[in-house]
């Protein structure tokens, strides 16, 4: 505890030194690879100080960090979610486990920018979500504003260039529904010289990780380019620490096994005319164990003790049934203990498999646009099978026991009984758990329902400079589908339905260049979705959904000199509703939900200090008309959730200094505070009877359960062949009520050294110090229920040939 608080200290003394920053800090930027050309250091920002990448021309302003493919190979980041974690502002809620539910907000790793989880997400400027797709929000009660993709799940690191994120509506072109932000995956493409690597690495938890690529050129003008890549990530059951008791533990039934493969092709005609086919496969089987067991009772007596209050009942001093089932850990403390049966000893599991293609060619490229026209394929499967059984015949456990003991039993006759009819501790007698897993029919088999959305559309985007003006001019036409399938029992037939949807999105913008140090950027975007049709045996039914707008947005950014910029952006928000929000209206409320929208406004400013230090600061403040919260009530006995219409005042604030103390070490310290304040629309009041302490403020019920402050540290060191590097995040203003702790500080750490020219070994850290800490919360299953991965180590090596 002292050694943590004292690098916290020595943190928050970073930060006492800098009280007006955040800057982007983009580490490794010595050069990199921007559509086939190596830019060196000093052209790879612009005047303003803004990263450029192939999609930086949508831009005007806005906080923008760009994770280089140097930065990646140096850290050797696993997977998104750890390389796009080091970004001040963003954090991930996530179950502590590495797969997800379909249609369980919950029990998916989702991700939030500035505490705003409307966060869109693209490989190479196309939105990969689906307009159909109910995956974490499969009925009014989620009351979901997340764009419904586990970044983890889209592509693997291999096939990654840079990943541009962008807080706030700063790049207006994604959509008018990314008032959280933008996290844009640019993908590699191949180079003048022929190269391959494989990459290699073991550690924790039986955990390994296997990569191959190649990339290079073909063609008597090297105007052919390819890369392929190919991974394996695997897992054994992962290890956490217990934010509660303290201990550590395993989380039976969390292994996972993913694979995936990637191309990318492109034919480059001249300088400005080029043709790119990219395929990305990927698909995973992932454990499904719901919940960390609760250490505190974790043992042979509680475990008898909760299962007995869940499957048959409620008893007297004379051990006499006399009460209904308590499920929940509100009701039944150490409840969620019991889904250690579905994940350790059933083996639940999810699945999912991704099989995307995209097909652009562009005929023009002016001033740093381009102009093309795209056509692109999604195909992603999504399955789970939970399985578990807590009484030996299924049910009628409270009947059986009463048969047995109506007028009460010995606490021997009470063990005994619990033994032969209710399901054995996980961790006790692993003879007696193997027997009832054998006589309740084994373990989890392939599932027998499942999701299948498909998205196929078209793209095409205009681009031209007409004297001081920019202009770019795109439309989009997508047809999303979402297909759910089941095999009926009786006859091994499929059984099909599926929803459509179309939309049709539609953007003019013009970045006028008044002078050299002022930009400004007017657009306007049109946004058109269908009705949602539903198709199944009974035929095609037309649901509601169809809506449009028209959303106005304005972008500027001025130079003050060579030192000092500033950017100000304002825009319009609309969020169409989804199908789970028209296909379920659940709760008390019966809320007939309707689209959001509202205003959002950034503003920001960049300083530099001098060669080596910059400072700047970022605001953004988002005003919600209409937003969609959703609201715990008691209802029945029991804990529900309904979505209701509500008003949303968010803000958020970001402070970064960057300093590079000399041709050594390099460091970025940054703050990030995020506030919501949600408010009743319509007058409504909540009931007395719901437990609320000011029953009349709707606010006390909504408020997103989250750290409110963020400090990040990010030191890295390089000297000759070695590289390290560490990662300090510490949340503070946590929820006592959610989570074990008010504050959690997280040390990630790697190291890289170059062996000779073609083979580096490396070693990561995730998790140094073996921190207790959670990222979400669920009243149903408790606090703690979520505990993130404990210490995780890594070594490796990287061969290229």
């Amino acid at each position: 505890m002292k050694r943590r608080y004292t690098a916290a200290a020595a943190m928050m003394m970073v930060m006492g030194l800098c009280a007006s920053a955040s800057a982007a800090f983009d580490e490794n930027l010595n050069d990199y690879t921007l559509d086939a050309m190596v830019v060196e250091a000093d052209a790879v920002k612009n005047k303003f100080g803004d990263t450029i990448t192939e999609q930086s021309y949508y831009r005007t302003g806005g906080d923008v960090k760009v994770i280089t493919r140097e930065e990646i190979e140096k850290r050797h980041y696993t997977d998104l979610t750890e390389a796009i974690k080091r970004i001040p502002g963003v954090t991930f809620q996530n179950p502590g486990y590495r797969g997800g539910e379909y249609g369980y907000q919950f029990y998916n790793n989702g991700v939030s920018i500035n505490g705003d989880t409307r966060v869109i997400v693209l490989v190479d400027g196309r939105r990969v979500d689906n307009a159909a797709s109910t995956r974490v929000g499969s009925n009014t009660k989620s009351g979901s504003k997340s764009t419904g993709v586990n970044l983890d799940q889209v592509t693997n690191m291999e096939n990654v260039d840079k990943i541009e994120v962008i807080k706030g509506p700063g790049a207006s072109v994604y959509g008018s529904d990314a008032t959280g932000g933008v996290i844009n995956i640019i993908t590699r493409k191949g180079g003048d010289q022929n190269v391959g690597s494989i990459d290699l690495s073991t550690g924790s938890w039986h955990k390994h990780k296997y990569a191959i690529s190649y990339s290079g050129s073909a063609g008597d003008d090297n105007s052919w380019h390819y890369f392929i890549s190919a991974n394996r990530d695997m897992s054994g059951d992962t290890g956490y620490k217990d934010g509660i008791v303290g201990s550590n533990g395993s989380l039976g039934g969390s292994k996972w096994k993913e694979d995936g493969v990637n191309f990318r092709v492109d034919k480059d005609f001249n300088d400005k005319q080029n043709l790119k086919v990219w395929y990305n496969f990927k698909e995973g089987k992932d454990g499904y164990p719901i919940a960390v067991p609760n250490m505190k009772y974790w043992n042979q007596k509680d475990w008898n003790d909760i299962i007995f209050k869940a499957a048959v009942g409620q008893l007297d001093e004379n051990n006499k049934l006399v009460g209904g089932t308590l499920t929940g850990d509100a009701r039944n403390p150490g409840y969620h203990n019991l889904y250690a049966l579905d994940g350790q000893v059933y083996g639940s599991f999810s699945k999912f498999k991704n099989n995307d293609w995209d097909v652009q060619y562009t005929f023009n490229k002016e001033n740093g646009m381009e102009s093309f026209i795209r056509v692109y394929d999604q195909n992603h499967r999504y399955a789970h099978r939970d399985k578990y059984r807590w009484y030996i015949n299924g049910s009628g456990a409270a009947d059986a026991y009463k048969a047995a003991f109506p007028n009460g039993a010995t606490n021997e006759q009470l063990s005994k009984w619990i033994s032969e009819n209710l399901a054995p501790f996980p961790d006790g007698d692993q003879q007696k758990v193997k027997e009832w897993l054998e006589k309740t029919g084994g373990a989890a088999q392939e599932p027998t329902r499942w999701n299948e959305e498909k998205n196929r559309g078209v793209q095409l985007q205009y681009a031209k400079t007409v004297g001081i003006n920019d202009i770019i001019a795109s439309v989009t036409y997508d047809k999303a589908k979402n297909f759910s399938k089941s095999i009926d029992n009786a006859t091994g037939a499929i059984k099909t339905s599926h929803v459509d949807r179309k939309s049709t999105t539609a953007y003019i913008q013009d970045k006028i260049h008044l002078s050299d140090k002022l930009d400004i950027t007017p657009s306007l975007r049109y946004a058109k979705y269908s009705s949602f049709e539903t198709t199944n045996a009974n035929g095609t039914t037309q649901g509601k959904g169809d809506t449009h707008l028209l959303t106005p947005v304005i972008n500027t950014q001025y130079m003050f000199d060579d030192t000092s910029s500033m950017y100000f952006g304002w825009t319009k928000v609309f969020r169409p509703l989804k199908q789970g929000d028209y296909t379920s209206v659940d709760g008390v409320f019966k809320t007939p939900l309707d689209d959001e929208k509202g205003d959002a406004w950034t503003l920001g400013l960049r300083k530099d200090l001098s060669d080596k230090t910059s400072v700047a600061v970022h605001y953004d403040w988002t005003r919600m008309s209409n937003a969609i919260a959703t609201l715990p009530v008691f209802a029945d006995g029991e804990l529900k959730n309904t979505a209701v219409n509500a008003k949303e005042d968010k803000q958020s604030f970001n402070l970064t200094l960057d300093h590079q103390f000399d041709e050594h070490f390099t460091l970025s310290a940054s703050y990030s505070h995020m506030k919501d304040k949600w408010m009743a629309k319509n007058g409504w009041v909540l009931d007395p009877s719901w437990g609320y302490k000011n029953p009349a403020d709707i606010n006390t019920a909504i408020n997103g359960l989250r750290p409110q402050n963020h400090y990040s540290l990010n030191l890295s060191y390089e000297n000759g062949k070695l590289y390290t590097g560490l990662l300090t995040n510490w949340y503070t203003g946590c929820s006592d009520y959610a989570f074990t702790n008010n504050r959690f500080l997280v040390l990630d750490w790697n190291m890289n050294y170059e062996i000779n020219k073609d083979l580096t070994a490396y070693v990561i850290v995730s998790n140094l110090t073996n921190e207790a800490y959670e990222t979400s919360y669920n009243s149903w299953n408790g606090v703690g229920s979520s505990a993130m991965p404990g210490r995780c180590w890594m070594v490796g090596m990287k061969y290229t040939f």
